[in-house]
Parts: structure tokens; sequence; C-alpha cells
């Protein structure tokens, strides 16, 4: 089989290497599609402290069994069209107790801890298996649309964390995916209005497109004191309710803090990379407005079974994120940083 294995920073070999053995209690997954994630990029570019090389990357996983460990109990089958998630949790310590999973203490992942979904093949440990992290996928959903689903799980786990409550106003920053995943999922939850800001006019634009009539407007964020001044004039000089960054920009959490309402709530949702995460805060607009800020990691086996049904019943648009089908060969075009390209939201690769 091959697989793209990350053997140093900005190093990545296509390798031709045996399939893997199938745990006695996990699987082997035959991989459909693995998106690419913006903490792929972030990986490929500067490395991370959980990463040790080399490595298989890849955590927005989709394929077929391949094969099944004798000692699976029978819910699972050759054939059957799945969907992985990403973290793996133990299920016995605090956070997890605490319905926390994303927060686990001996909190393991695929493409950190596994290999990942940038194989032909990726073995499934039986740990996966058994905190619910494998399921199964409907006959209607796509490959490419189920790969998408880890990252709307992470994006319900974080409107969960900040409390979204029907009716609120809600100002996403960032039009990237994830941000148009927000927008959509703000509206699928009863929010009362959704605004959507980006430095760059032409996210704008496709975001507007993808999220159709759900958007009540976009706003550019390019120029602060003008930005600002867009967020008094829609919001009645109030602010937003529920204020989600999802962009890794210092000057966004900053102006986050403006942007949110009395007793609001600002989620620094997007991470900042290491090295420039220090930012100077107005902490006096969170003493003065009693406004909450909470942070967002991850998702659940549970949250990313929600996401692949919202999915399913088009509550979200997740096959018009991809606009960009890959091979192997082509990953490393698509982790280089930035782009410049606006048209591009999600490249996935596709395993045929």
């Amino acid at each position: 089989m091959k697989r793209a294995v990350l053997r140093d920073i900005k190093h990545m070999a296509i390798e031709s290497v045996d399939k893997p053995s199938c745990p006695s209690d996990g699987l082997v997954v035959k991989m459909k599609t693995c998106a690419v994630c913006a903490t792929d990029v972030k990986i490929y570019n500067y490395g991370h402290r959980l990463l040790k090389l080399p490595r298989v990357l890849g955590h927005e996983l989709a394929g077929e069994i391949e094969s099944v460990g004798e000692e699976i109990d029978g819910s699972f089958k050759v054939g059957q069209r799945v969907a992985v998630c990403a973290g793996i949790n133990c299920g016995v310590c605090d956070c997890c107790l605490r319905a926390a999973p994303s927060m686990c203490d001996d909190l393991e992942a695929f493409g950190y801890h596994y290999d990942g979904g940038y194989q032909e093949y990726m073995a499934v440990p039986g740990k996966a298996v058994r905190c619910g992290g494998v399921n199964i996928l409907s006959d209607t959903l796509s490959f490419e649309e189920a790969s998408i689903a880890e990252l709307l799980a992470c994006s319900i786990n974080g409107q969960r964390l900040s409390d979204f409550q029907m009716g609120e106003s809600v100002l996403v920053i960032g039009a990237g995916p994830v941000g148009i995943l927000h927008a959509q999922l703000a509206r699928s939850r009863g929010a009362g209005a959704v605004w959507l800001a980006d430095i760059v006019p032409e996210k704008l634009d496709l975001a507007r497109e993808i999220c159709a009539g759900g958007l009540t407007g976009t706003l550019e964020s390019n120029d602060a004191e003008v930005f600002l001044g867009e967020v008094r004039r829609v919001t009645g000089g109030v602010g937003f309710d529920q204020v989600m960054l999802c962009c890794g920009a210092p000057a966004a959490q900053q102006l986050g803090l403006h942007c949110v309402a009395k007793m609001g709530c600002v989620n620094f949702f997007g991470g900042l990379p290491k090295g420039n995460s220090n930012v100077v805060l107005d902490t006096n607009q969170i003493h003065y407005k009693q406004c909450r800020v909470v942070g967002t990691h991850g998702s659940s086996p549970l949250e990313n079974r929600m996401a692949l049904r919202m999915i399913e019943q088009g509550l979200v648009d997740a096959k018009s994120l991809v606009t960009d089908v890959i091979t192997l060969d082509g990953l490393e075009d698509a982790l280089q940083p930035g782009g410049g390209n606006a048209e591009r939201l999600k490249s996935v690769v596709r395993f045929d």
C-alpha cells in the first residue's frame, strides 16, 4: 500500500509498505477519504509537541472496514462504511467521567500517537473502538461529506461550551471552513441573527453562496475601527450574544471582546501559533460586561455521531466545503501555509 509519511518538518515521503495487521480487538479500515485540516498544515510546517516522527498524519477520516479483529463482538463487519473519530479517550479519568472526553488525561489521536489517514489502509486499535470512535455511515452519505464530520463535531462542542441559546445573535469571525460550519450550525440551532466576518472579501462571497439564506449578513474586518463601527450599527450598540473566533489571529481575539454584548460569551475556538499566543486583552471588557470567555479543543465520539446525522439530514452543507479532491501525490501542495487562494476551502485526499 501507499502512504505519505512526515519524516521531518516540511519533508514528506510517499512510501510503499505492507498493509497493517489487524489488532485482535480492533479493525483495519481501507481509507476512502481524509480531509486536510488546518492542524495538519501547522504540523507539516512547524511540528507539534505531541508528535514523534516519522508519522502518517491525517485525522478527518472515512473508509470501509477491511478486516475485523477476532475479539470484536460482531458489531462491526467487513465492508461497512465508517467514519473514525480523531480522538481516543480513556473513558475512566475525571474529565471523561465529567463528559469531557476531549480533555481526557490520557487522550490520544490518529495522526499524532497513531498513524492517520494519509495511507491506503489504517489500523484502528481496540481502545478507539471501545470509546465509540468508529461510526457506521448511512448509504446516502458520501465519504467526502463524512470526512468533514470531525470539523463539524468540534464546532458542536464549541457551541455547547459557549452555551448557545435559541434566539441569540451570533458573530463568527473567520470565514474559512470551520467559520462557515459554525454559521450553519448556529442557524440550525435557532440563532436569531448570524453574521460572518473576515478580512478577505472573496471568502465572504463564497461563504454567502454556501450558507445561502442562513446568514443575516457579512462584515469586512480588515479595518478594526470601521469593523467595530459596523458591529455597533448592526446590533444597535448592544453587541453580539455569542462571538466565535475561528481564526488564529491575536488581533481577532482582542476585537472579539469589543464585539460581545453584556452577559455574552466569546469563544477562542481558533488556536494561535506557538510563540504568538501571548495576547494583550482589555479585561475591563470582561469585568464590566460580565461576559464569559471560553476556549474549545476537540470533540467527542457522540458529537461526531451528531455531526454525521446533521450532514445526512441536510441541516449542514458539508459537500460545498470540499473544493479540491486530490491524491496522496498532491498532499504536500495542500499542506503549504496560506495558499492565497480564497476559493480553496477544504482539500480532501481521495483513495480510489
